[in-house]
This record gives structure tokens, C-alpha cells and sequence, in this order.
């Protein structure tokens, strides 16, 4: 099973699972959605740093970017992913996979993020 976002995040859309996407691959991106980026107050699928979910039985792979290069958080970010999914019934492993293609922007951010961020005083 594989939902891939990265090649149609725009401006304000949506990132998540595609409409046709079953009840686990729906459960891995709301499990994700939980997850905080730790520099404001956005969930990191609201950020679009999640570019796809692939499950191949228990395994699964997380293809996601981070805003910049360099992040302090890397570490953080990615093993909050993995213990997040891991609480996911029928995941067994967790692989995450960095891609800086396409490059993230600001522009990606879901309408609801761009709404937290203002509300929090965060200009974009």
C-alpha cells in the first residue's frame, strides 16, 4: 500500500491519505498527524513533511523532508515518527526515508497549519 503525496502538495491542499486509501493506511496518517514538528505548534503531516506512507504488511516506510537542511531535530522528529507508528496495530518495523525532492516551501502547509500558525503569532 503506498499513498504518496509529494507530487500533489499545493498551496493549502491537504496532505494525507488518498480517497481511496483503506483503514490502515488511514490509521498511519492520523497517527502521524499527532505528531508535532517540535519548533511550533503544526503537526508534521499538516507541514507536508510527510510525502508517503508505503505498508507492506507490518513494515513501514515513511517517506518525509524537513524544512531545512541541517535541522537540530532530525534525530527527534524521526524517532517520534517511528515510536508514534509503533503504537499502530500490525506495524512491526518502521523505516523512515529522508528526500529533499521535491524541496519543501511554506507554500505546502495545509490552510488549517497556516490558521495555527497565525493564531499562535507566527507570521509566514
Amino acid at each position: 500500500m503506498s499513498v504518496n503525496t509529494a507530487g500533489s502538495i499545493a498551496a493549502g491542499a491537504h496532505a494525507g491519505p488518498s480517497e481511496d486509501a483503506d483503514e490502515f493506511e488511514r490509521e498511519l496518517w492520523a497517527t502521524l498527524d499527532t505528531v508535532p514538528d517540535p519548533h511550533i505548534p503544526v503537526s508534521l503531516v499538516e507541514m507536508a513533511m510527510v510525502y508517503d506512507i508505503d505498508a507492506g504488511g507490518g513494515d513501514v516506510t515513511v517517506t518525509m523532508t524537513f524544512p531545512c537542511m541541517g535541522c537540530p531535530a532530525y534525530d527527534m522528529i524521526k524517532d517520534d515518527v517511528r515510536a508514534a507508528l509503533r503504537t499502530v496495530r500490525g506495524v512491526t518495523d518502521v523505516n523512515i526515508e529522508i528526500t529533499w525532492d521535491p524541496v519543501w516551501s511554506k507554500d505546502m502547509l495545509t490552510n488549517n497549519a497556516r490558521e495555527e500558525l497565525r493564531d499562535a503569532g507566527i507570521s509566514l
